[in-house]
């Protein structure tokens, strides 16, 4: 059998195989054919609508079924369908994924031979754009299966073009697994998260219909609640308790953000509806853990941090007490809406990863459970399949590291769109699974593996999803588990190393500067809460508004993120508004200090206690202490004085700026003029002292003069004098 990155290797062992079978049954007996590489390209779209049985056993027949059609523009001629298959089944994890991306290249051959027994007419001719249907099957004794495991699969479909040369016109690749009913099975927890983005404002307004469409029948959230009902005894529920939250809050009324008008919504009901089945759901479930583990005095749902927080980028922009305040209020907030306690609190970290800091910070605010992938927490040992439950190392103690396999998550990811491609993702996750019930050995210190989406917020098909549960929970090599089980395992029982937290780890994380907007909402919020003397029904609204901001769910959708600050900013500040400073225009004082009038203005509907302070432009002209524990009860004003000195003869522009009771700046600043008359009669005083001052050197100039001219005339006349 030939796969792509150990060619060589592997089709020595497919030849030996086949020589085998030759020598032993007679290649032509069997109907066999080696297998060719096919250098065109597909013309024949072909799709799958059956595979049975999923898990074949002697005596079975297997039947493969679908559809084709000719989407090229020729006429295709003596249409027929076969069976290929490996000789040996796949050994590595890694080659299903690689078989799986050959459906991507038709030139390439991952199949060693085909099956001409199970070779079918389909059509004599088919014309552009015609279709017919196809059905291949053999006895599943008349396989060439050997040892158990799983094997590679391939229905081609054959054609001749207007040349009449016969080649591959189209087919598909799948898997078999083969795998006997004394098998040992493995334990397969399925995470089963209900968490959605949470898009509410500090009033309760949505900003968009997206979450009440998501509840309501035939949603996403709707979805995944029934097919999780559907599967209680398999299925282990973990929701943001935000979601719970808003769901209740819809059921009793809501309304929608329509650019700047609302609107009332119309899907109360449905919402109503979605938390009484998730509590039915939870109830079932709590039913049937009891029956393994005796007890259920809590429900079997672990809860998220309140709005799914992005703790690794919030941790880095420093504002940990929002981390710390989201994990420790989610059972809380979970348990009020539901009306029973639940099982506890987790953190499913967004990139799979978890730097150190986050880890620190997290277990310190009491959180005991993170989900992680697989490779983030990789055992020591070489070629030992991680399985699903680590502990991950901080400073205050060791958290349970629930390890998600990345494997079964890029499964699940896998396109759902069509039946078709359902059936190719629940035989691709089969294979997985069964091949990896045979690589943990039978003594391992765990054979518990744990499913889960990649992407928290997923949209699966329902109708691929229930047939995989169905699926998982008929085959002889799984047995279902809940996340309860595997939380008693001994967590440290495989070695394991650290991966790291790269740079693409944190280029996913919420942007700095989005969180700076976040952290200055928060400081908004903590300068109104200190002005309060009552903060109750404002502070709690506002402080879980912000924490949605900081959810994870903004990581793929900035814009509904921005949104959200923009709008809880703008709420802030029309709260802090309604506390001011009503002084304006200029006030004169009698002299280089006096007092100036300041009146407060209170529009909240509840009383505060502030300060005030005055402040000059420059600063260094003017010296005012401020007032504090001014209390101002609501709808109503206070008029105080402060003490100020003006430095200077010049008019001082000075802001009135309201204080929190600690210190800092509150709300909007009031400007005022500031003029002193002290310097106005200093300068009167010397413009008189100046001007006594010229009247006396001109009366002394004067005088001068005339004394000087009265003596010149005496000394004259005495000159003249015969008798002197």
């Amino acid at each position: 059998m030939v796969f792509l990155s150990d060619r060589t290797r592997s089709w020595h062992r497919s030849a030996l195989v086949i020589s085998f079978l030759v020598s032993t049954f007679g290649l032509m007996g069997l109907g066999l054919s080696p297998a060719a590489a096919d250098p065109t390209g597909s013309v024949l779209a072909v799709v799958v609508d059956r595979i049975t049985p999923i898990s074949p056993q002697p005596g079975d027949t297997l039947r493969i079924s679908g559809k084709l059609l000719n989407s090229s523009d020729s006429v295709l001629t003596k249409i027929s369908a076969r069976l290929g298959i490996s000789a040996s089944p796949i050994e590595k994890r890694a080659q299903i994924a690689q078989q799986s991306e050959l459906e991507l290249n038709p030139e390439a051959e991952p199949i060693d031979y085909f099956l001409n027994k199970t070779k079918v007419l389909l059509s004599d001719a088919l014309q552009p754009g015609d279709g017919a249907n196809f059905e291949v099957s053999i006895p599943v004794n008349d396989l060439p299966l050997g040892r158990d495991g799983v094997y590679a699969l391939m229905v081609e479909v054959l054609g001749a073009d207007g040349s009449g040369n016969v080649r591959r016109q189209g087919g598909f690749r799948t898997f078999i697994p083969w795998m006997g009913p004394d098998s040992n099975p493995i334990d397969l927890v399925w995470l089963w998260p209900l968490i959605d983005y949470p898009a509410q404002e500090a009033n309760k307004v949505l900003l968009n219909d997206e979450v009440p469409r998501s509840l309501a029948p035939g949603g996403r959230l709707d979805s995944l609640l029934t097919v999780g009902a559907d599967n209680v005894d398999k299925v282990s529920w973990v929701a943001d308790p935000q979601l719970l939250q808003v769901s209740q809050d819809m059921a009793r009324g809501y309304q929608v953000r329509n650019g700047q008008s609302l609107s009332v919504g119309d899907l109360s009901t449905q919402s109503g509806q979605w938390i009484s089945r998730l509590t039915e759901a939870l109830l079932a479930s709590q039913d049937f853990d009891s029956v393994k583990s005796g007890k259920n005095d809590r429900l079997p749902l672990w809860v998220t941090p309140y709005a799914d927080i992005d703790a690794g980028a919030v941790t880095a922009a420093g504002m940990g007490t929002n981390v710390v305040r989201s994990t420790t209020m989610a059972t809380g907030v979970a348990s009020n809406v539901l009306g029973q306690a639940v099982s506890g609190t987790l953190y499913w970290a967004p990139s799979g990863r978890l730097n150190k800091e986050t880890g620190d910070l997290l277990a310190s605010s009491g959180v005991r459970t993170v989900i992680l992938r697989a490779n983030a927490l990789p055992p020591s040992q070489p070629n030992t399949i991680s399985t699903g439950l680590g502990v991950l190392g901080t400073t205050y103690n060791g958290m349970n590291a629930v390890l998600v396999d990345p494997g079964l998550s890029a499964t699940l990811s896998l396109n759902q769109s069509s039946q078709s491609n359902a059936i190719l993702m629940r035989q691709r996750f089969l294979a997985e699974t069964a091949l990896m019930s045979q690589l943990i050995r039978e003594d391992a210190p765990s054979r518990i593996i744990v499913a889960g989406p990649r992407d928290i917020r997923w949209n699966p098909s329902p109708e691929a999803l229930n047939a995989l549960l169905s699926a998982t929970g008929s085959v002889p090599w799984l047995q279902s588990a809940s996340l309860s089980d595997l939380l008693i395992e001994n967590s440290t029982a495989i070695a394991r190393k650290r991966g790291g937290y790269g740079p693409k780890a944190q280029k996913a994380e919420l942007p700095s500067a989005y969180l700076k907007r976040v952290q200055r909402a928060s400081d908004e919020l903590a300068a109104l809460t200190a002005v309060l003397d009552n903060p109750l029904g404002i502070t709690r609204p506002y402080a879980e508004a912000i924490l949605r901001a900081q959810s994870s769910a903004w990581r793929v959708d900035p814009a509904t993120g921005e949104e959200l600050i923009s709008s809880i900013t703008s709420s802030l500040q029309d709260q802090t508004d309604k506390v001011y400073a009503l002084s304006q225009g200029t006030i004169t004082l009698s002299g280089e200090s006096g007092l100036v009038p300041v009146t407060i203005a209170n529009d909240l509907d509840r009383s505060v206690t502030i300060g005030v302070q005055l402040r000059g432009d420059p600063r260094a002209r003017l010296k005012s202490e401020p007032l504090y524990e001014i209390t101002i009860e609501p709808g109503k004003k206070v008029s105080v004085e402060l003490a100020a000195t003006i430095v200077g003869g010049r008019a001082l522009s000075a802001g009135v700026q309201l204080l929190t009771p600690e210190g800092q700046k509150f709300g909007r600043v009031a400007q005022i003029d500031l003029v002193s008359t002290a310097y106005a009669r200093a300068a009167g005083w010397v413009i008189g002292a100046a001007f006594v001052a010229i009247v006396l050197f001109v009366v002394v100039g004067i005088t001068r003069r005339v004394h000087k001219v009265a003596t010149n005339a005496r000394s004259d006349s005495q000159k003249n004098d015969p008798y002197v």
